[in-house]
């Protein structure tokens, strides 16, 4: 399994948003939290909350699926 950088809450949430900031047609949206959590199977040890003001959730899931699923993969809370 490879090991994870340890980050903050706050260092997470720019990660994320400045991801999420990459895509125009998400600029409504933003990550405002991380919660820690017990280490899935896979052993990360956070989940994110996502805001998405007047943006449809067809258009923003896919997107900001796939922007959580590669910084689970990169990235633990310390």
């Amino acid at each position: 399994m490879k090991v994870r950088e340890e980050v903050t809450e706050d260092e997470l949430l720019n990660i994320l948003n400045s991801e999420l900031y990459k895509h125009a047609e998400l600029k409504k949206c933003s990550f405002i939290s991380v919660r820690r959590s017990k280490p899935d199977g896979t052993g990360c040890n956070w989940s994110a909350e996502l805001r998405s003001s007047g943006v449809s959730h067809h258009i923003s899931a896919p997107i900001t699926g796939k922007i959580a699923a590669e910084a689970r993969k990169k990235y633990n809370l310390k």
